[in-house]
């Protein structure tokens, strides 16, 4: 099977006078102040990375490389900021990175002559660095009455706010030592010439024929960075700082920065070589309950803003293949995490839809309350390309008083009769949706209504209002409906897909508030969302793609509720959710394997020994029997039978943190302190920080040695 990646790929004028040299400046004295003493430790390679890129970066970048502590994840970054910067990704040559390779090697060899600093810190190597090789250069360097001046003249890009032409010049301040950046606006006409103190500063036009006497083609770069402008009364222009400050910005002016300001919470998901394009997503949270379990759900959107695909000949079909890893975090601490693989095929006049549209993908999985941390992280491993988000959620206890749901739009309601569960399923009715939350005008746009923890009362008196106001003021728009709640059967938890009405909606931004009231009319709870009615007819809307599970045994959810619960540490209650997960799926061993993992943390050994044969009917989890086994005979002091078990397991695998130090404790119980010793070393290569360990190894070590000094002195 061939597979072929395509990519479808002023405020004020003294912080404008601030921006020209002294930016520059300001990020050669912030890496020597701040971040001198990181720098100074890093590998030569990386430090001459940063000295490379400098000029060319955020400070942001900079400083996130600086946190950085390994150089695993140093590489990671260096790769992903250089595909940042690519302008044709996909072929095997990054044209950017090629070209400051070329420029940092030029300035270091010619451009460090005459200076006491290397080549890229002169004036000369920055301004080469952001620019490149001048299409033309003038020199003016045995002009009588003139110090020495060079003249760069670049093409400029519009979109980056710069001339179409325009020059740089430089000047031998007092006619020596290192070439210095020359502002007509900062440093003036008169800073150029030899006499220049015994002309009137403030005669312009007389200074500017001075120069043209002396050099004609200087006469113009001297006060305007324009070829041919010649400022109002010969004054050179306040416009030079403007230029110089886009000059120095324009490295970044394209770039997102947010692939570095989040690198350090992604970056244990990057793979170096497979995901290094960090590309933008839209995205949409919510929060939602199922009445037949009566339990939260976390639903998860993500849009990628591009999608690479792949093409399979043999089939005659493209696909994308994207892997969604979610962590849900309380402080630092990880309490559920998962990955999932979404692999989707399609014929080929299906492609031009998807350029449209894009992709969404839906998840959802069950939650306990609390206040939660949650990261997403979603790489396409079809061009190498991954995206991120992270964002705070409130899962609320239940029981409490009635309350609303986040307010989801939806383009679409479907009649789904399956079996099965998915993210915006309910009942037999089926929730289509797009992140961008635009919708065109045929379209019909669905709210999706959540109301829970209902009481009988609330529920027979109680009203839901929906107001819809219009943030045109041309168009003012404003109306309000209200849903008796008793109009749908009761439920303690209930969710309804309502189509908008759009008469006299126009192509605008609406803001839409939900309003729980009581029989008495009291506000119970209010939740607010956005989306837009474009101008145009027709949105081409993403292409949804989501898991499914069955819906009459959730076994699952109960499996992912009790990880959940021993990750907050509420141990009874991960044991009841565990409990029923087995027994609702005798043949589910990651259920068992959770199970008896948590009973031996509870020191319910017995307990352990007379269940673990459950597990062993499973080949594919040999390992894990025989280390929770062991770990159960360990707890029971019976050290010989239990490390004949974690034996086993080592063998199966051998770099297990848990088994080595069982292993190396069962021997340390034996008094066999030299192979306790080789597995707690073992141990120490995997994780270098573990003070139990560390405290153990210096025991056995000093019995060692005083072992051997008895020995020596029986000898004499």
């Amino acid at each position: 099977m061939k597979k072929t990646v395509f990519l479808i790929v002023l405020t004020l004028l003294l912080a404008v006078e601030a921006a020209g040299q002294k930016n520059q400046q300001g990020k050669k004295r912030e890496l020597a102040e701040a971040e001198k003493a990181v720098y100074k430790d890093l590998d030569a390679k990386y430090r001459n990375w940063i000295d490379m890129v400098t000029f060319i970066t955020y400070a942001e970048e900079r400083k996130v490389f600086l946190k950085l502590t390994n150089d695993r994840d140093r590489d990671a970054f260096i790769n992903i900021f250089w595909q940042q910067r690519d302008p044709t990704p996909g072929t095997p040559e990054n044209e950017f990175k090629s070209e400051i390779e070329k420029r940092f090697i030029y300035i270091n060899e010619y451009f460090k002559r005459g200076s006491a600093r290397p080549g890229w810190m002169t004036d000369m190597g920055q301004i080469y660095m952001i620019l490149g090789k001048p299409n033309s250069i003038e020199r003016f360097d045995d002009k009588q009455g003139l110090y020495p001046v060079q003249v760069w003249y670049y093409h400029g890009d519009t979109s980056l706010r710069l001339p179409t032409y325009f020059s740089v010049s430089f000047f031998k301040r007092f006619g020596a030592g290192e070439w210095k950046l020359y502002n007509p606006a900062l440093d003036g006409p008169t800073s150029l010439l030899v006499d220049g103190s015994s002309l009137n500063t403030d005669d312009h036009e007389a200074i500017y024929k001075k120069i043209y006497e002396m050099a004609p083609a200087l006469a113009g770069p001297a006060i305007s960075m324009i070829p041919n402008e010649i400022p109002s009364n010969y004054q050179p222009s306040i416009r030079n700082n403007f230029i110089m400050a886009n000059i120095y910005e324009s490295p970044t002016k394209r770039l997102n920065v947010s692939y570095a300001t989040n690198f350090l919470k992604y970056k244990g998901y990057v793979n170096i070589e497979s995901s290094a394009n960090f590309i933008e997503n839209s995205n949409l949270v919510s929060v939602t309950r199922e009445e037949r379990y009566g339990f939260d759900f976390v639903n998860v959107s993500v849009r990628p803003k591009k999608i690479s695909l792949g093409y399979n000949e043999d089939k005659d079909r493209y696909f994308f293949n994207l892997n969604l890893n979610v962590s849900l975090r309380k402080g630092e601490k990880i309490i559920y995490q998962y990955a999932k693989n979404f692999e989707f095929y399609f014929e080929p006049d299906k492609v031009q839809g998807l350029e449209g549209g894009g992709v969404v993908v839906h998840d959802s999985f069950p939650v306990i309350p609390g206040d939660y941390q949650m990261v997403v992280f979603i790489e396409n491993t079809v061009g190498k390309e991954f995206s991120y988000f992270d964002l705070a959620i409130h899962v609320p206890q239940p029981g409490q008083q009635p309350y609303l749901a986040k307010p989801i739009i939806g383009y679409k309601e479907e009649m789904e009769s399956s079996s099965f569960f998915h993210a915006y399923k309910f009942l037999n009715k089926k929730l289509s949706l797009d992140t961008e939350k635009t919708f065109g005008l045929s379209d019909v746009p669905h709210l999706l209504v959540g109301v829970y923890d209902l009481t009988r009362e609330v529920w027979e008196k109680g009203t839901v209002e929906i107001e819809l106001r219009g943030l045109n003021e041309r168009y003012k728009f404003s109306r309000i409906v209200k849903l008796a709640l008793s109009e749908q059967p009761f439920a303690r938890n209930m969710n309804l897909i309502l189509p908008l009405d759009k008469k006299d909606m126009h192509a605008d931004y609406y803001e839409l508030t939900m309003r729980l009231r009581s029989p008495t009319g009291a506000q119970l709870d209010s939740k607010n969302t956005d989306f837009v009615i474009s101008p145009i007819q027709k949105i081409a809307h993403p292409i949804e793609t989501y898991k499914q599970v069955m819906v009459d045994n959730p076994y699952l959810f109960n499996y992912i509720l009790g990880q959940q619960f021993e990750g907050i540490d509420n141990l009874e209650k991960a044991e009841l959710h565990l409990a029923k997960s087995v027994q609702d799926n005798p043949d589910f061993a990651e259920g068992y394997v959770a199970q008896l993992t948590l009973a031996n943390k509870l020191q319910r050994y017995s307990q352990v020994l007379a269940a673990v044969e459950h597990l062993n009917r499973f080949s594919k989890f040999a390992f894990d029997y025989h280390l929770i086994k062991g770990t159960a005979l360990f707890g029971l002091d019976r050290y010989d039978a239990a490390l004949d078990e974690l034996l086993k397991a080592n063998k199966i695998y051998n770099s297990d943190i848990r088994v080595l130090n069982l292993v190396g404790f069962a021997f340390f119980k034996l008094n066999d302190l030299e192979e306790a010793l080789k597995a707690f070393e073992a141990s120490l290569v995997l994780n270098g920080k573990q003070p139990p360990v560390q405290k153990t190894i210096a025991e056995i070590k000093d019995r060692l040695q005083k072992k051997q000094s008895g020995e020596k002195g029986k000898g004499d």
